[in-house]
């Protein structure tokens, strides 16, 4: 590991890249693995880092229990089968919650009840995250960067910044172990879904440019940016119609580029030696912008697969490239 020298950006360093999530949490346990599993000195986790739905369980009688997932009623018969749901559903980014049925009912009923529930959770899950991170990496002289994304409401980056274990990096310049300089930004160009990061192009240039000043050293530099670039190939998804539906040509579906222009446009005019990205799940890659190489690791994270990149850097230059899953 690299001690407090952050002088140089000139020594050989293997950061592993990781990026939306989604609450997943043995995708979050697995990251805190790969510090030894894959000899890196670097962990940065993109967002999105949260879930996306609070899944209720409600009791029918003594050691029963129901519940809706994926579309389906699942009854659980006895403790163990609640465990093992509960670890699914965790597993898979969700939160699960026991409730009884008069609470089910009037939380269900109240949006205002479902939003306190849903950030309840969110907070407790990343307070688990930041206990578990702190016993793996219990006397390492290393944190995880973050970044929410555009999923992630921005309560929790007052959980992260005190958690101990968590440097967030979001609208920040950092200067890593080994000297080199990395900028972020969680924000997103517009999506169909108007989520709690994102916004125009115009003022997500405005956040851009607000931070790249204050990098010296382009040549060596990370931009650790959750949108892509525009048209780069990692930043392709199936195209939808106005009512959110996939748009299909012979059966299949039509992809499209939904990439930031403004992030592709800081890139070719600053010219880093990294770029970091994720946000669109399936546009897993790397693409080159004039002497950047950006990298999108893709997601999997409802499979409970973790999906990532090891990168090995010397200087100026981008050694090596592996993506990892498992």
């Amino acid at each position: 590991m690299f001690g407090k020298d952050k002088s140089s950006g000139k020594k050989r360093t293997r950061i592993f890249f990781v990026t939306d999530i989604h609450g997943s949490d043995i995708c979050f346990r697995k990251l805190c693995n790969s510090l030894d599993f894959y000899k890196v000195d670097e962990l940065i986790l993109g967002g999105d880092m949260t879930g996306k739905m609070v899944v209720p369980i409600v009791p029918i009688q003594a050691g029963r229990y129901e519940s809706t997932f994926t579309g389906k009623r699942i009854e659980l018969d006895g403790e163990q089968e609640l465990k093992n749901f509960i670890k699914l559903v965790k597993d898979m980014g969700f939160y699960p919650k026991v409730m009884p049925q008069d609470e089910f009912t009037a939380i269900a009923a109240s949006p205002e009840e479902q939003n306190k529930v849903f950030h309840q959770l969110i907070s407790e899950r990343l307070h688990e995250w930041a206990d578990y991170a702190a016993n793996k990496l219990n006397g390492r002289d290393v944190k995880i960067y973050c970044a929410p994304g555009n999923d992630d409401e921005t309560f929790i980056d007052e959980i992260l910044e005190k958690s101990g274990i968590f440097e967030l990096a979001e609208g920040r310049h950092l200067v890593l172990a080994d000297g080199r300089e990395m900028i972020t930004c969680a924000w997103s160009n517009p999506t169909p879904w108007q989520t709690p990061r994102e916004c125009s192009e115009k003022e997500l240039e405005s956040r851009l440019t607000s931070i790249v000043g204050q990098v010296k050293d382009f040549s060596t530099a990370i931009f650790n940016l959750h949108a892509p670039p525009h048209n780069s190939k990692l930043d392709e998804c199936p195209a939808l119609d106005k009512d959110l539906k996939v748009i299909s040509q012979a059966g299949q579906p039509v992809f499209a580029p939904v990439g930031s222009t403004s992030v592709r446009n800081l890139i070719e005019t600053y010219q880093p030696l990294l770029g970091l990205h994720g946000h669109i799940h399936e546009g897993k890659g790397t693409y080159t912008l004039g002497r950047t190489l950006c990298v999108n690791p893709g997601s999997c994270y409802n499979e409970g697969v973790l999906q990532g990149c090891i990168l090995t850097l010397e200087g100026s230059k981008v050694i090596n490239v592996q993506f990892t899953s498992g």
